[in-house]
């Protein structure tokens, strides 16, 4: 795989090859003709120029020709990323995966839950405005504008198929505490509750992957109680982008010069870590395909992207049958937490302890078909323009295991129910947030690894 940088030729070296390139003679051999003078001669010269008149409107241009495509600058070439990449999925799939819990019997997190510190959690300022906590409503965004939603009580618990503003803001605050719940969408699951049962570990709490009192009110805490719906005014490149038509076959992406959003309302559900629908709902009487500047829309009041690296994660543990992503600080407190997609099937990822050898904001992507056992090895490569929707997202960071590393996704809503052909996949935001935390180095262990399946 070349992971090398673009070394794009110089103009100088270029106009050299160009001087050395075969160029016309015709002038040469005319003046020696003529000086050499007499009748023999002149026959000769012009026998010679009818050939060289047959030259010139056919070998030359050919020769011409042959000379550019030899000796002209050659193609830029990318560092490109070379990787099998997910298998497609199906709604019922997801929708049976979101709310299995064979997670909670996993080796790591029994293991984990074993050795919990017998502390006692921290006392959390109070909120500015009192919570209100209320137990069996049933829930839901019906009729419910953004005041109504940040005002409504908190039903507790919130656990299994629950969906309503209780939800919402539990996994708001989730985000800005970089305990990723994948794509935002009111609805609990196994992507939400995995990173309640990690606060809870990692502050003291006793690990259920339920949200109780206490757990809303520690993790509200840390979010700052901030309102978890927002009014966002749209900018000029939120809507001036360049947006395009994703095709799915792979050898029709190659000829896109940019793997860019397919839609404004895609870009901004990415922005503010929303699945798609989600950020509809929330925005009813909004089409988005008419936004302009200026306009005012509702969004979930997510984590600041990061702007400057910050490399504090020291190791990274990956649970492959629990789609659970977790970094822990050189002191081995868990810092950041994230749903994943790992490989899964004939492609698992890797059993071994690796490094992070290389990282790659916005990478080329390289279609190799011999790594993928279900497609021909005779079929042709491609290659694809960088993007969020390319196959390995917006940043790959290459793992000490050939054509394994942690990337993006350009499905989102994917990311911890769907397994890959073999890497770890992240959201394109929280990928991007490990890019600023990570370096080269960095440890990557699996655990909770499954046997391969002939």
């Amino acid at each position: 795989m070349d992971r090398g940088k673009s070394t794009p030729e110089s103009g100088r070296l270029a106009r050299s090859r160009w001087a050395s390139c075969p160029t016309t003679f015709y002038r040469v051999r005319a003046r020696r003709a003529a000086a050499a003078g007499g009748t023999p001669a002149l026959l000769r010269t012009a026998t010679s120029l009818l050939r060289d008149r047959l030259m010139r409107q056919w070998v030359l241009p050919i020769a011409i020709a042959a000379a550019f495509l030899s000796c002209g600058k050659p193609v830029e070439k990318h560092a490109e990323v070379a990787v099998p990449i997910g298998r497609p999925d199906n709604a019922r799939t997801r929708l049976v995966e979101r709310f299995d819990l064979a997670w909670r019997k996993l080796e790591s997190f029994r293991a984990q839950q074993a050795a919990r510190q017998a502390q006692q959690p921290g006392t959390e300022p109070a909120p500015p405005q009192p919570i209100q906590f209320v137990s069996g409503v049933k829930e839901s965004f019906k009729h419910l504008d953004m005041t109504a939603i940040n005002s409504a009580p908190v039903n507790v618990p919130i656990t299994g198929d629950q969906t309503g503003p209780s939800v919402l803001k539990a996994q708001v605050y989730l985000d800005r505490v970089h305990f990723s719940v994948g794509a935002i969408d009111g609805g609990w699951g196994k992507n939400s509750s995995i990173a309640v049962w990690q606060w809870q570990r990692s502050h003291g709490m006793e690990p259920t992957g339920d949200v109780d009192q206490a757990t809303f009110l520690s993790i509200a805490a840390a979010a700052g109680y901030v309102q978890p719906l927002v009014q966002y005014h749209v900018m000029e490149d939120d809507v001036n982008g360049h947006f395009v038509r994703i095709p799915d076959n792979v050898y029709e992406k190659q000829h896109l010069s940019c793997l860019c959003y397919q839609s404004v309302r895609e870009e901004l559900a990415e922005k503010f870590h929303a699945a798609e629908d989600f950020l509809k709902d929330l925005n009813r009487d909004v089409s988005f395909s008419e936004l302009r500047a200026g306009d005012t829309i509702v969004v979930p009041n997510v984590r600041p992207a990061l702007t400057a690296d910050q490399h504090d994660i020291a190791k990274i543990v990956i649970s492959i049958a629990g789609n659970s992503f977790d970094t822990f600080d050189a002191n081995t407190n868990l810092i950041f937490h994230a749903p994943t997609t790992v490989g899964a099937g004939y492609d698992p990822s890797p059993t071994e302890t690796l490094h992070i050898i290389e990282i790659l904001p916005n990478p080329h992507f390289h279609y190799d078909p011999k790594l993928y056992h279900e497609v021909p090895d005779y079929m042709p490569d491609a290659h694809l323009s960088p993007g969020p929707n390319s196959p390995v997202g917006v940043v790959w960071m290459a793992l000490s295991k050939e054509h394994y590393g942690i990337h993006g996704t350009a499905d989102p809503e994917s990311i911890g129910y769907v397994s890959s052909h073999g890497c770890i996949r992240l959201t394109n935001w929280d990928a991007e947030e490990v890019e600023h935390r990570v370096t080269t180095g960095v440890t990557v262990a699996f655990v909770d690894t499954r046997r391969h399946r002939e």
